[in-house]
């Protein structure tokens, strides 16, 4: 009888939230339970790979070519006798080593060297992953591909994940009540922790879902765009009003006519030019042709929100840089896509918040099983049990 009262509306709303939220379960349980953990991998690197903490110092850090004596000293007193070219060099903050990363080697290996800044001491040597690397790794293929190789695996993700926009989307149809009184109200916004437990589980799944939905379905919508190039069209159309695309800047071209550099250590010019940052990593140029990359305060998870300058390897001229000026609020928004979506925009707190919605979100399969199944069987198992007594 109550099932007649709802419209045709509501009626198809809930059915397609039950049938969706039933196929696209387990891929939305493995796909939120990894990102909720994944959040937090610079915070897992930094408690479980040694050589990340330093003391702080009253002196200023080593130049790039201080740092580079004591590697030149380890690869003396190493089996290795190569590591490789030089491929980037990052100083981390005041309180945090500093890292020197080499490769390939002529075994094809990639090196990270963890180095104290203030005294050029080796904290660690890492050659290629180790076993926490590994592990963040294995969480984003589950999150990205749900370990299935690509692209199937993105295209499976990404439509399990258009599955589950729209089942955020009819649970909040759903949970909306027709008529707002004090027993709808309370059954919406607060968990009755004293219920049995399947009243507690249908509070967990309706009540927690409301009020991460907004957030869920933001990290939702900013994943999605890196599946389907239709719907990052349409979504770049939709929050930048249909302006074009900006063309990412280009960090410029080196001047090959120079035949040798004007600084005897180009990397030190460098680090004197930038010191105040503290948080600088410079990458390094592998052909004639390419430039010195240097990265101000890479925090961030995505260097589209990171102030970044081309350096030509001979003149250290700026021939590129990033460009923030003349956009929009909307195009600010899609250029922060990726951080949006990984929780790091806002540093520590929104990625707490990020975190949490999909921990929310990896129960919502679960609750909303068992609640479909109690709906389904658990009556009809209590009507047995009662008629064999």
């Amino acid at each position: 009888m109550a099932q007649s009262k709802k419209s045709l509306f509501r009626r198809i709303s809930n059915w397609l939230h039950l049938w969706l939220g039933l196929f696209s379960g387990i891929v939305v349980f493995v796909v939120c339970f990894t990102a909720a953990i994944w959040t937090f991998r610079d915070e897992i690197v930094l408690v479980f790979t040694p050589g990340q903490q330093v003391e702080k110092m009253d002196h200023p850090f080593l130049k790039p070519s201080e740092l580079k004596r004591a590697v030149i000293k380890l690869t003396k007193d190493s089996a290795s006798k190569d590591f490789g070219r030089l491929y980037s060099l990052d100083y981390r903050g005041g309180n945090k080593s500093c890292i020197l990363t080499y490769g390939p080697d002529t075994a094809g290996n990639y090196h990270d060297l963890y180095i104290n800044p203030y005294t050029g001491k080796i904290l660690y040597h890492r050659v290629n992953e180790d076993g926490v690397s590994r592990f963040n790794d294995f969480l984003r293929a589950g999150h990205r591909f749900f370990w299935l190789p690509r692209p199937f695996g993105s295209y499976f993700v990404g439509t399990n994940c258009l599955l589950f926009l729209i089942t955020l989307i009819t649970g909040f149809i759903w949970w909306y009540p027709a008529k707002w009184t004090k027993s709808t109200r309370d059954k919406s916004f607060k968990i009755k922790w004293k219920a049995n437990w399947k009243r507690v589980n249908i509070d967990l799944h309706n009540v927690l879902g409301f009020y991460t939905v907004i957030i869920t379905i933001i990290l939702t919508v900013t994943g999605i765009v890196f599946t389907f190039r239709w719907f990052d069209d349409g979504y770049h159309w939709l929050i930048t009003g249909g302006k074009p695309r900006l063309e990412h800047p280009h960090k410029g071209i080196s001047d090959t006519t120079l035949l040798r550099p004007y600084f005897v250590y180009p990397d030190d010019e460098i680090w004197r030019r930038f010191t105040e940052y503290q948080n600088v990593r410079i990458n390094y140029p592998k052909e004639a042709k390419d430039v010195y990359t240097v990265y101000l305060n890479p925090t961030t998870g995505h260097n589209d929100l990171t102030t970044w300058y081309g350096l030509d390897q001979n003149s250290l001229a700026v021939v590129g840089r990033s460009s923030f000026e003349n956009t929009s609020m909307g195009q600010k928004i899609y250029r922060a896509n990726f951080d949006i979506h990984v929780g790091t925009i806002g540093g520590l707190p929104t990625k707490i918040l990020a975190s949490f919605a999909s921990l929310v979100g990896a129960s919502l399969p679960v609750t909303g099983f068992i609640i479909w199944y109690n709906r389904k069987w658990g009556k009809k198992r209590k009507r047995k049990a009662v008629g064999c007594g």
